[in-house]
């Protein structure tokens, strides 16, 4: 009567719904992980909500001049602006930024342009025009002409000198750069820059004098006419009377640009500040109030008469939700997705300890006036987020851990309006202990991991006490407030982990390890009502175990749901064979459908004890899914063959297929091959070793072929791991015995003939 054994593949199974197969069991149907997604992010808009109130209580400011009634300090730290400090940086920084000349090539192409133009002029002139010449040329360059000046010009040898030695020359000189006046260049001493208006190249010359003026252009002319060309006295003076009213800067000031150049000097000059610690006295009571001392209390106390934050409570509210996606999005497969119910202690927790980070941000807690005075912030170290990340450790998924402690970390110091270094310290703080506690299996475990915590909380405070070291006696403080956080934290894990399983209904590793004790009711029943059901739970619990560690699944939640998947048989024991010890078999007098409902019953109703009993939605799914959605395969060929010989309609196959849904996990697919090869071994035979390890293996292919391992993660390297060690179980179990000799029987002892001969019942085989 084993439902184990398929000849032929099965037919496609009817997707008509059930009620065990409505929504994947271990995970959240889309609806339900929609409205956790609601959930979760409703409480983010309170977490948001509470960052944007201020609970800092207002304060009185005294004027300048006026007698203040009582001490006022700083009710947090405040950077001022020390005006005459910035003021000084700005002036120096003014003072030494370069003036920015132009240099340009267009003055002397227009001046060369003119000496050609006016010698052509002159050269042009005849006797009869030479006094009209004369005149137009005196009033170009704007002087008086002598006769001999004219007579000196009119020559083409000068003509040839100022064309090919001079203008040369000039243009060499030009090159450079030329001044109008020196001495409007005699007071910079922060040097000049040079902006080249042909290239747009700018160059830093340290002295003014590396420049000529219009002076100092003829005074060098003068030379290089006298030294270099030999020219007399008289071509020298017509060389000079002719160019020197031509002369113009190339090199000039640009007002604008200098201007804006230092403007933007002096902006970018970062303003001086001091800081003002929180608790610091700002005015003495019975002091009179100084301007600098009202400005300090109109930058600490004005506008605070009850406003709202409604920047940081959008940019909380943002991030948060961000946050919220990478949280619901951190499993990835779906039969790990988070549920409502999920949602709601992931915000619970999170707004809970968000809460409490603003009650600190409120009080501070200091010990002493002292240490309030040496470290007002240092009691936020002592915030035990690690242990809100281990009690969600506890309960979810790595991953979903490590998002949750980095939104705890984030929600927390803004709460405190605290800096990077104390998020970053939280951060490691959740994460650290979400890692400890993710292969905790038994309080003791939970205990043995404070000491690992408090190393990390210490070396983490100490690094960044490095960072930006202030004295020993902070590093100190520091160092006993994040002891203090590891032993809160400690301390909260297991004050809080049973209140979270019993309002929450989760299925902690804890809880599992209780519901292994023998002592449990339901095992009880189970031994008691069917105990040859309960003996093989005991072996299927030990395959499923050793399987699971294996294949690196949950080898404690393997074990535990194994000892339960059965105990939907508890309700009609007798009806299924290894609890019948040799008696009527009652099915025998049944229908195969009626037989196939019986045994398809023992799946819902395993469900509902489980549900009754509280054994958590883990054990619940796994008892569901134990079958998948398999074929009972001998009462289905019996009710063929009953059709066939009366020569009525076929049955439908989906009548004598379990409701499923199929395991969608490896804890699920392990207990259903354990439970389908441990229940048809019991027809071997004689097993040997090689019989078990063959009939292993058929049925783990059995199994494969009819897809019922779809959607359990198992893959095919798996089922080769799980074969060996089914095997190494089985075999173990099924060893041989040397045979006893038989002890000898006196004539006292031997039976009459008329007394029978007791013998025990044939071994059962059992029907699922």
């Amino acid at each position: 009567m084993t439902d184990s054994h398929a000849k032929t593949p099965p037919k496609k199974p009817s997707s008509k719904p059930s009620a065990l197969s409505s929504s994947k069991p271990g995970g959240a149907p889309p609806d339900s992980r929609f409205s956790g997604l609601l959930v979760f992010m409703g409480g983010m808009v309170l977490v948001a909500v509470l960052s944007g109130l201020s609970f800092e209580p207002g304060a009185r400011i005294f004027v300048e001049g006026e007698i203040a009634g009582h001490d006022v300090t700083a009710p947090r730290d405040l950077l001022i602006e020390d005006q005459e400090s910035t003021l000084a940086r700005r002036d120096m920084v003014a003072q030494s930024q370069p003036p920015i000349f132009d240099l340009a090539q267009m003055p002397f192409a227009q001046m060369a342009r003119r000496i050609v133009s006016l010698l052509d002029v002159i050269a042009s002139a005849t006797p009869e025009t030479t006094p009209q010449v004369q005149n137009l040329v005196a009033e170009e360059l704007n002087i008086r002409i002598p006769a001999g000046m004219w007579t000196e010009w009119n020559r083409q040898s000068f003509q040839n000198i100022v064309v090919l030695e001079v203008v040369p020359w000039l243009e060499e000189i030009y090159q450079k750069g030329v001044l109008a006046d020196r001495r409007f260049a005699s007071d910079i001493t922060s040097g000049m820059i040079v902006r080249d208006l042909t290239t747009d190249n700018e160059q830093l010359h340290l002295s003014p004098a590396d420049f000529p003026d219009l002076d100092g252009v003829m005074r060098a002319l003068d030379l290089h006419l006298r030294v270099n060309l030999n020219l007399p006295v008289t071509a020298r003076r017509a060389v000079e009377e002719l160019l020197a009213p031509l002369l113009r800067p190339n090199l000039t000031l640009n007002q604008e640009t200098t201007q804006a150049r230092l403007t933007s000097a002096v902006l970018a000059v970062d303003p001086v500040f001091y800081q003002i610690k929180k608790g610091e006295i700002i005015v003495r009571k019975a002091e009179r109030v100084t301007a600098e001392q009202q400005q300090k209390m109109q930058a600490f106390f004005a506008g605070q008469d009850g406003g709202y934050d409604w920047d940081r409570f959008s940019g909380v509210l943002i991030i948060s939700l961000i946050f919220s996606l990478g949280i619901f999005n951190a499993t990835g497969k779906p039969a790990r997705q988070l549920t409502t119910k999920d949602a709601l202690l992931l915000a619970t927790v999170v707004l809970t300890f968000a809460a409490m980070a603003k009650f600190v941000a409120l009080y501070r807690f200091p010990l002493s006036r002292e240490l309030l005075t040496m470290t007002p912030d240092i009691f936020v170290y002592s915030l035990p987020v690690a242990g809100a990340a281990g009690v969600l450790a506890l309960f979810f998924p790595l991953l979903t851990c490590v998002f949750s402690g980095a939104l705890l970390a984030f929600l927390c110091a803004q709460m405190l309006q605290a800096g990077f270094d104390v998020f970053l310290f939280y951060l490691m703080s959740a994460v650290g202990c979400a890692l400890l506690l993710r292969d905790a299996q038994t309080r003791a475990d939970i205990l043995r991991a404070g000491l690992p915590l408090l190393g990390l909380l210490l070396g983490t405070w100490a690094a960044l006490n490095l960072l930006d070291f202030q004295s020993f006696s902070w590093l100190a403080a520091g160092a006993v407030f994040s002891a203090a956080g590891a032993l809160l934290s400690i301390l909260l894990l297991l004050a809080f982990s049973p209140v979270v399983e019993y309002l929450f209904g989760y299925t902690s590793r804890f809880k599992l390890l209780e519901m292994m004790s023998l002592e449990q009711p339901l095992l009880q029943s189970l031994m008691v009502n069917a105990p040859g059901t309960y003996h093989h739970c005991l072996i299927v619990a030990n395959m499923a175990e050793a399987g699971a560690k294996a294949v690196g699944a949950n080898p404690l939640l393997a074990k535990v749901a194994a000892l339960y998947h059965d105990i939907g048989k508890i309700k009609n024991p007798h009806y299924f064979i290894e609890n019948q010890f040799g008696c009527e078999n009652r099915h025998d007098k049944l229908a195969p459908s009626m037989s196939a409902l019986i045994l398809i019953a023992h799946v819902k109703k395993g469900a509902e004890l489980a549900t009754e009993h509280k054994l958590g939605p883990e054990i619940t799914d796994l008892i569901q899914q134990h079958h998948g959605t398999r074929l009972i395969v001998y009462f289905y060929q019996k009710a063929l063959k009953m059709c066939e010989e009366k020569g009525t309609e076929c049955v439908r196959e989906d009548d004598f297929r379990y409701p499923g849904p199929k395991p969608q996990s490896k804890e699920a697919g392990i207990i259903l091959l354990a439970d389908a090869i441990e229940a048809s071994s019991r027809t071997l035979v004689d097993p040997t070793p090689s019989r078990v390890r063959n009939h292993i293996q058929n049925q783990v292919r059995t199994v494969f072929n009819e897809g019922q391992l779809d959607e359990s993660d198992l893959s095919l390297k798996d089922l080769n791991i799980l074969s060996e060690t089914f095997q190494r179980i089985l075999t173990g179990i099924f060893h041989q015995r040397i045979d006893y000799p038989k002890p000898e029987i006196h004539a006292a002892s031997k039976p009459s003939k008329s007394e029978p001969t007791k013998t025990l019942p044939p071994r059962p085989v059992p029907a699922h």
